[in-house]
């Protein structure tokens, strides 16, 4: 495991001190000599602890290390001292010897203890954050599968009803159905490379929206009429493909195509108090118009919304003076 530079310096510190204590109370000689000794023996059994928390494969045998690297720690310091101060000679019928290898099994079971608890705790710790990391990246990849799950139930449903339109045309309008057709291409073109990017923006929104409603707008002729009011700054921001497209779909087909005089439909963005607000309002025949299975566009967008915002996003349906609006609440 990795160890910073500054515990070498930490142990250094301790080990001054230790020297400085002893020397206090009158333990061992002069403090130079309880320095070099102090330091010989810290220091060895540090290098012996670290040597057992890198190298040591398992939390038992790091623990192991770790134990035995006092004793041996503290009989090499003991040799080394010796050897610096010029006291190799019978150093270990020295009393003063013995003192100093008690002394450093003392303080060195207490200080490798806390270093060791040290260590595990930061073993845990980045176990905790790696098992926290690969949770949050399993709950991005399901939340993403959900999300395409969600879109594709869109495209096909688009689809059958643009297919079955043509279908009609075909017979009764060719120069229309053929119009139809390409705009039907180009809005696959641009969904299906929108799709396959990572991130896609509220202009790329707007885009394929103006794609839809050109299809839309050769089904019911003059019938259909629409606007758009997004300012080109909120343009940039990043927004999830075909949110608002559901809602599009449900205001023409349950709003302006059951009317007898078609209808207008606003597409509108605006921020305000830190939350982006989007609308989709029409001037069709009101909620009264909403027939059976209407509700599967609805749920979708909750369901996307619920998905990627939890509840920080809301969808709100209510009727406006002339049809109704439908408006998404997004944080900014």
């Amino acid at each position: 495991m990795p160890f910073s530079p500054m515990q070498p310096v930490g142990v250094v510190v301790v080990n001054a001190l230790i020297a400085g204590f002893l020397s206090a109370i009158g333990v061992g000689n002069a403090f130079a000599e309880n320095f070099i000794i102090s330091q010989c023996i810290g220091l060895s059994i540090y290098a012996g602890c670290a040597a057992a928390l890198r190298w040591a494969p398992t939390p038992q045998r790091r623990l192991a290390g770790v134990i035995a690297a006092v004793p041996l720690g503290a009989t090499a310091g003991v040799a080394i001292s010796a050897a610096i101060l010029g006291e190799v000679d019978g150093v270990w019928v020295s009393a003063m010897a013995w003192q100093s290898l008690l002394i450093g099994l003392l303080f060195g079971t207490a200080i490798s203890a806390l270093f060791y608890l040290r260590s595990r705790m930061d073993q845990l710790e980045n176990e905790l954050k790696a098992r926290q990391l690969r949770e949050a990246l399993a709950e991005k990849e399901r939340v993403g599968a959900q999300l395409r799950m969600l879109q594709a139930q869109i495209e096909p449903h688009f689809l059958f009803n643009t297919l079955a339109n043509l279908s009609a045309l075909i017979r009764t309008d060719a120069a229309t159905a053929e119009r139809m057709l390409a705009d039907l291409i180009r809005y696959l073109r641009a969904t299906l490379q929108r799709t396959r990017e990572a991130e896609s923006t509220l202009g790329d929104e707007m885009e394929l929206l103006r794609n839809y409603l050109d299809i839309l707008g050769l089904r019911l002729g003059g019938r259909l009429r629409w606007t758009f009011d997004v300012p080109e700054a909120l343009l940039a921001r990043q927004f999830p493909l075909m949110l608002l497209q559901p809602l599009v779909e449900n205001a023409v087909t349950h709003g302006i195509e059951p009317k007898v005089g078609g209808g207008e439909l606003r597409i509108a963005a605006r921020l305000e108090g830190g939350r982006l607000h989007l609308s989709v309002s029409d001037t069709g025949v009101g909620l009264s118009g909403v027939v059976a299975g209407s509700g599967f566009g609805l749920d979708n967008v909750r369901s996307r919304l619920r998905a990627l915002y939890g509840e920080a996003a809301a969808l709100d349906v209510r009727e406006n003076s002339g049809g109704v609006t439908s408006t998404i609440e997004l944080p900014a």
